[in-house]
């Protein structure tokens, strides 16, 4: 056998689907909370990646109920409940608004000691001066 070095968090039965159809031998072992923790948050953005590369409709849905799956063990492990997130997201939408516009903002010019320029200068990767 060919071995693949994997190092993610899988689905509860996928060890066992892909032992038993495909004769594979996966070497998996429990995470502890503070791993459990961590490892959902990668996932999370695993699955994120593969909302991006969505090509249909059938492949956005399959990516989104994946991304739900991890949002919700990820709320149940830290004790959050689903209305805590949905009063939040109607909070922000409220204060913030939400996406319906659909405002992409290409340049931000921030004036000298505000808070977006010092929100801009805490992460030069995401938002390089130029």
């Amino acid at each position: 056998m060919r071995k693949f070095k994997q190092d993610k968090l899988w689905r509860d039965k996928l060890v066992d689907i892909i032992e038993q159809k495909c004769g594979s031998k996966i070497h998996w072992r429990r995470l502890d909370g503070t791993e459990f923790d961590k490892e959902l948050r990668i996932k999370l953005l695993e699955e994120v990646q593969e909302v991006t590369c969505a090509k249909d409709k059938t492949e956005l849905v399959n990516e989104l109920a994946n991304v739900y799956e991890v949002i919700d063990t990820l709320a149940n492990v830290n004790n959050i409940s689903k209305e805590e997130i949905f009063v939040m997201q109607r909070e922000k939408r409220k204060e913030r608004g939400g996406f319906v516009e659909r405002k992409f903002v290409e340049v931000a010019e921030h004036p000298i000691g505000s808070f977006g320029e010092k929100y801009c200068l805490a992460d030069p990767k995401k938002y390089p001066e130029i």
